[in-house]
């Protein structure tokens, strides 16, 4: 990829069910992609991690499919789903019962994120160290819709990102 400009970071000061970036057709003209690197934390009790979900322009019909490999502990599992309403980032955020001041971290990119031709690419890298494990995980995706993505979404199911979670947006030339 090219060269990377951070566009906006939101950093939660309270928790919250979602972050989203909106207004992204203000980047097409300069950038190609879109970058966000994540670190998150939330709020279930338990010591593991929750996994993620990330929507585009709002829409929650089946229109992602995606497919993940991880590696964790001694061990490796790997899954793929089609016709879901969102694209899933497993062993993204570590629950609130994992190690005091413990984020899990992300690297998500949205490939031709303006394009109006073609249907979008995500692959992203990330991470979470728990009490229970330690996980990376590669995740690929696509949203099927050839419009340009003018907002993502990024929720936590039931529960909430906490406090210090960041969100930082980059364009990619």
């Amino acid at each position: 990829l090219g060269a990377f400009d951070l566009l906006e970071t939101t950093t939660l000061t309270t928790s919250a069910s979602s972050v989203t970036f909106s207004g992204l057709s203000a980047y097409a003209a300069d950038y190609k992609h879109l970058q966000v690197r994540a670190i998150a934390r939330e709020s279930s009790a338990t010591a593991g991690y929750t996994s993620s979900q990330l929507t585009f322009n709002s829409d929650t019909g089946s229109h992602y499919s995606w497919h993940y490999l991880q590696g964790y502990g001694s061990g490796i599992i790997s899954t793929d789903a089609p016709n879901q309403p969102n694209v899933r980032l497993q062993s993204f955020a570590p629950g609130d019962g994992s190690p005091s001041g413990v984020f899990g971290v992300g690297v998500i990119e949205i490939l031709d994120f303006a394009s109006t031709y073609k249907n979008k690419t995500v692959r992203v890298l990330q991470g979470a160290l728990t009490s229970n494990n330690t996980a990376v995980t590669l995740t690929s995706g696509a949203y099927y819709s050839t419009g340009a993505v003018t907002s993502m979404n990024f929720a936590i199911g039931s529960n909430s990102f906490l406090t210090g979670s960041r969100f930082s947006l980059y364009g990619v030339k």
